[in-house]
């Protein structure tokens, strides 16, 4: 909240709880008169702390300046200072106290003390507002404590700031340390934005080896992302005994709320020190003229009358009491005087912001940031120039110096040279997935398949490094000590810290593990043998039209063919019947592209148009010929309707009568051999990965229809909220993507399967000659254009033919009648 706001907010307050405790003030005067009026405040706070110190001198500063530059006015407050030194029940005490010896206009409380809802509830009873320098940590709303008035933030804004802090280094999750008692508990249920794994409370009692005990646990964890709210006491301790367990070094990060970082300056040198590299949120005071002048003053003037304050500064809580004096001797002012026009001091000191700062090395902290409610995170720079500020980031803030002297901001986990202990299921059906071995000279357990080298892949693409043993499930046989179910229990229950294995994401599982994105195909498919029972099979993908029409379109085409080439090309040429043939012969060869190269441009173009039509018509047949074979063969399948199903994914709705566990591909192809006739099976169902090994080693013999993807395909196991779920993702998708997961599938299953997504309930649409009508047009135009154009070429050539035979014989007579009439002369 903006404090100019604030202040003047505190001023109305003030003005109205005024106006209401006129009958307790004894001996009022009138404007004309002479006289001062006592405005009695009781000001309770612990003398020996340092907050005491600082506010008890700011307090004495305001009230001899406020009335120095006011001498005119006709009140004038009196503190009555009480010692509560830190004791919410003397704190009561000493505000019954005063109550009891002077008419009070109001209290002040500078500390944070449960006893501060105590005071709010004296307060609405004698009708005399309560001014807390510190948000009272509970909730305490204006319409059930009327007169209560705080000026420290609370417990919400706190919350919103440490979220900020997270979400702005893409910390996914964070550890509260809090103090468990009435000023810090409620942060607990504010903090929202991100997950807290863990809370541990703390109490002021607790003895040093209580709070190494509580960070030992912390540090078998993987988080390393920590938020501190407690008093600077504690929060001392906890830090010194961080540093000795070697949690302020690299790769941790701790944040601290303003409850603690506001006393960073009164903690000792040792504690400060080893607070290096902590981030923090305190109250932000822009810096002014006023501002410095004030703490000069304030410095020279304490530093001689007391020696406990050489080594302090003036910190917000002093500007705060210094500024709510201001407000309240104003307010006094007004209300006793009834004065129409507030003579109002403008507030010079204000707080605007929630200000970011880190430890640098025991040289003084810095700021690195500024956060408010309104606009979140913003930079120095924009900050300084009163610029519009943006969104949550991190590149927003000034480089962070982390524990350990770092500028890398931290991951948020670490596994602190931890050896993962990994499980494997032991199965020796399909080795090519997973497989297991024991040598028996080295006593080495030997464990390979694609699941393991995908997942050796992936570690070893994260930039940090991760070390971890396989281990077996296996019993004292040597066999798998359980089902699936059971190894995945044993991450649940922390016998192991992940497993890899041709493991099933399913949903049911999640209830205690998390999984990875799958590395393999996604759904199951179902294996047939190839067979086919009908002989006229070949005959159905073409409609009877289409037949009829493409077989006249052939002899067309031929005849067009040998209309045109025939008087200029000798193979076209002979008796009646080798023209026939070679009409039928030319045109059909073009099926197989085995024609003839004609001789005529005309025919070329015929044969052009002709050859693209028979390359569509075939390449139609074929595909659909192809589609009705896979078609046929699951159907002639499903009519015995017995299939082995997988143990894995018997839980999903299948119409079969066998339900098995996992066979060897031999055990596979023996059922699928035998037939359910003989005690065989007519299908496997199975996930994709098991049936890809399965036809690796029978590609020939067998074939797979893709079926839905009702399964998750196999993902790598880990347990609830592991932050390597999402590394290992990550890793995968990086393998798919760079076809590194394709060529490790080829490698280990020496065939690439082709699928169709077919339903074996229906087939598929027949060719007619409404598919091709199209293609047949143009060929027939193109046919029909040639033979016209060669029939007008041969009448041309016949009318040249005939005009040159007429001259000709024109010439001969003329020249038998020139001769004749030669004769007769």
């Amino acid at each position: 909240m903006d404090f100019a706001r604030k202040a003047k907010w505190t001023f109305f307050v003030v003005t109205t709880l005024f106006s209401l405790v006129q009958p307790l003030s004894a001996n009022h005067t009138s404007i004309n008169d002479t006289a001062i009026e006592m405005i009695h405040v009781g000001l309770i706070l612990d003398a020996q702390s340092w907050v005491g110190k600082i506010v008890d001198s700011c307090i004495s500063m305001a009230i001899s300046d406020f009335y120095s530059q006011n001498c005119h006015y006709q009140t004038k407050l009196v503190v009555h200072t009480r010692d509560s030194g830190g004791d919410p029940l003397l704190l009561l005490s000493q505000a019954l106290v005063l109550l009891e010896n002077f008419k009070l206009d109001a209290i002040i409380v500078a500390e944070n003390s449960a006893g501060v809802k105590i005071l709010a509830e004296l307060g609405s009873r004698v009708k005399i507002p309560i001014i807390s320098l510190f948000a009272a940590g509970l909730s305490l709303s204006s319409f059930e404590y009327p007169h209560l008035i705080q000026i420290g933030e609370d417990e919400s804004s706190r919350a919103k700031a440490i979220t900020a802090i997270v979400e702005a280094f893409s910390w996914r999750s964070a550890i509260l340390i809090y103090e468990d008692n009435d000023s810090a508990r409620p942060i607990l249920s504010n903090v929202t934005g991100f997950r807290l794994d863990q809370h541990v409370a703390l109490l002021t009692s607790s003895t040093d080896e209580e709070i190494v005990e509580q960070l030992v646990k912390l540090m078998s964890l993987q988080m390393t992302v920590y938020v501190v709210h407690m008093s600077p006491i504690l929060a001392s301790r906890l830090f010194l005994n961080a540093k000795k367990l070697g949690m302020m070094t690299q790769g941790y990060a701790w944040i601290t709320t303003d409850m603690i970082t506001n006393f960073m300056n009164s903690m000792d040198p040792s504690v400060f020190e080893s607070m290096q590299g902590v981030v923090g949120f305190k109250p932000h005071i822009p810096a002014s003229k006023e501002l410095r002048r004030f703490a000069i003053r304030w410095r020279s003037k304490n530093l001689n009358e007391n020696k406990n304050l050489e080594e302090m500064e003036m910190n917000v809580y002093g500007i705060w009491s210094y500024d709510m004096v201001w407000a309240v001797a104003t307010a006094a002012e007004r209300v006793m005087t009834r004065h129409p026009h507030i003579l109002h001091q403008e507030t010079r000191l204000n707080m605007n912001f929630t200000t970011i700062r880190s430890s640098e090395s025991g040289l003084g902290d810095r700021i690195i940031g500024y956060w408010n409610p309104e606009n979140g995170i913003a930079s120095i720079m924009k900050e300084e120039n009163h610029t519009e500020m943006n969104s949550t980031s991190s590149s927003k803030l000034e480089g962070v110096i982390w524990p350990g002297g770092t500028m890398n901001i931290p991951k948020g986990w670490s596994l602190r040279g931890k050896r993962l202990r990994i499980g494997v299921p032991v199965t020796n059906q399909f080795r090519e997935l997973i497989s297991v071995v024991h040598d028996p000279q080295t006593k080495d357990i030997i464990v390979t398949g694609f699941c393991v080298d995908v997942f050796k892949e992936a570690v070893q693409s994260l930039d940090y490094e991760v070390h971890y043993d396989f281990i077996p499930f296996e019993d004292a046989n040597g066999r798998m000590a359980g089902s699936y179910d059971d190894l995945i229990l044993q991450v649940y229950h922390k016998n192991y810290d992940a497993v890899v294995g041709d493991i099933t994401i399913i949903s049911r599982r999640f209830a205690y593990v998390d999984f990875t994105l799958p590395f393999t195909d996604l759904g199951i498919g179902v294996v047939v043998p190839k067979i086919n029972n009908d002989i006229w099979i070949f005959l159905k993908p073409l409609c009877g039209d289409l037949w009829i029409t493409a077989a006249a379109f052939f002899i067309f085409t031929g005849v067009v063919i040998w209309f045109i080439e025939r008087p200029i090309n000798e193979e076209f040429q002979g008796s009646p019947s080798e023209q026939i043939g070679m009409i039928f012969w030319y045109s059909f060869s073009t099926l197989t592209f085995a024609h003839k190269k004609p001789l005529s441009n005309l025919s070329k173009f015929v044969v052009i148009i002709w050859v693209f039509v028979v390359l569509i018509i075939t390449s139609s047949y074929t595909a659909t010929l192809a589609s009705m074979l896979t078609v046929k063969q699951i159907q002639l399948s499903s009519r015995d309707n017995d299939a082995w199903v997988s143990s894995d994914i018997s839980n999903f709705t299948f119409e079969t009568r066998r339900r098995r566990a996992n066979h060897s591909p031999e055990e596979y192809a023996d059922a699928l051999r035998r037939g359910s006739k003989n005690g065989g099976v007519s299908a496997i169902i199975n996930e994709i990965p098991y049936l890809k090994v399965f036809l690796a080693k029978y590609p020939s013999d067998y074939t797979m229809i893709k079926s839905k993807a009702i399964t998750g395909g196999f993902g790598f196991v880990f347990p609830k909220r592991s932050p390597l779920v999402q590394d290992i993702s990550s890793a995968i998708m990086r393998l798919r993507e760079e076809k590194r997961l394709e060529m490790m599938e080829n490698n280990w299953f020496n065939s690439e399967s082709t699928f169709t997504t077919l339903d074996p309930e229906s087939n598929p649409n027949r060719l007619n000659i409404h598919s091709f009508g199209g293609l047949f047009l143009v060929t027939g135009i193109s046919s029909i254009s040639a033979l016209g154009v060669c029939l007008f070429q041969k009448r041309q050539s016949i009318k040249i033919h005939l005009n040159s035979s007429v001259d000709s014989l024109k010439g001969y007579f003329n020249v038998k009648i020139t001769g004749r009439q030669k004769e007769q002369s």
